[in-house]
């Protein structure tokens, strides 16, 4: 289990930005959030890469036995290896990303139970 890299990444057009995570075979998801929206804490059976295209979200995940938060505004690009606990939560303006999950298979989630939510 590893943790997130969270990169800026350089203003694109929609296009080619889309592009950018099609697979050669599958598909990716267009997801939409309204303000505060949480995924509680899970993991996915695949890595996955995540794309904030407007609005921003916050991304949390357990890193060596830790809470780990950081905010993504719009152009951040989230690559979440397999099996990472995490979990996000909408900024105030809503969220609408895309969930490429490796080549383009949909991904096994497992969401956790509320006593095994990490503690902060």
């Amino acid at each position: 289990m590893g943790s997130p890299t969270i990169t800026a990444e350089p203003e694109l057009p929609l296009a080619e930005r889309l592009t950018q995570f099609v697979p050669r075979q599958g598909s990716f998801e267009y997801q939409n959030d309204q303000a505060g929206k949480t995924h509680n804490w899970h993991k996915h059976s695949l890595n996955e890469t995540l794309f904030v295209l407007a609005g921003g979200m916050e991304v949390f995940w357990l890193q060596d036995g830790s809470v780990q938060r950081r905010d993504c505004p719009a152009g951040t690009k989230i690559a979440l290896p397999a099996e990472t606990v995490h979990g996000s939560t909408a900024g105030p303006d809503g969220c609408t990303y895309i969930i490429a999950p490796e080549n383009g298979v949909t991904a096994m989630t497992t969401f956790l139970q509320s006593e095994e939510h990490p503690k902060e």
